[in-house]
């Protein structure tokens, strides 16, 4: 079996693991190197980390202790108004499909010019399957959807729907109504 010489400096990898100042993708990106193989080769001689902490950033004067200032509520939409947005933006949605689709060609050719220079092709691979015709498929399939649920959830009331709200109404909100006095009813033999 053939032996692997690598040419890493792994007393600097390690060094700078253990100080914990940068995170380990950064450390395996400067030195050319995976992360897979920074942690296996942490794990396996039993480097212990310094936890990374986070500082604490103040982005504005500490609350003074006033009173709770009471806000007006915003007027919650209804259904219609709620359906009538969506749909406008599965609509402007479909214009941007048709707009990737359109220019499909010229997009693919942007791509490669920008990917050119990439050590891998990753990132042309994720690009190009967004503007694919598998990637438009699967768009359009989750706007139709999206424009179906909006319809349905936006359409008017079943005969079913609307008698139940009428016997809600009826019974005063509950699904049990108080039972008044009896009525006596006169039944012939």
């Amino acid at each position: 079996m053939a032996i692997r010489k690598s040419s890493f400096d792994w007393t600097r990898i390690e060094l700078e693991y253990l100080a914990g100042e940068d995170s380990i993708r950064e450390i395996a990106d400067r030195h050319a190197i995976s992360e897979g193989a920074i942690r296996k080769r942490a794990k396996a001689e039993k480097w212990v980390r310094v936890v990374r902490r986070v500082r604490k950033v103040r982005t504005s004067t500490p609350p003074q202790s006033s009173p709770p200032v009471e806000r007006e509520r915003e007027p919650v939409p209804d259904a219609a108004a709620i359906a009538e947005r969506g749909r406008g933006l599965v609509s402007r949605m479909l214009d941007e499909l048709e707009a990737t689709t359109t220019h499909a060609g010229e997009l693919e050719e942007m791509i490669e010019e920008i990917t050119a220079d990439d050590r891998d092709g990753r990132r042309r691979d994720g690009m190009l399957g967004a503007i694919s015709l598998g990637g438009r498929a699967k768009t359009l399939k989750e706007l139709a959807t999206a424009f179906k649920t909006i319809n349905e959830a936006s359409a008017p009331q079943g005969k079913k729907a609307a008698a139940q709200d009428r016997v809600r109404e009826v019974a005063g909100g509950s699904r049990f109504r108080p039972v008044g006095t009896p009525a006596l009813s006169v039944v012939k033999p």
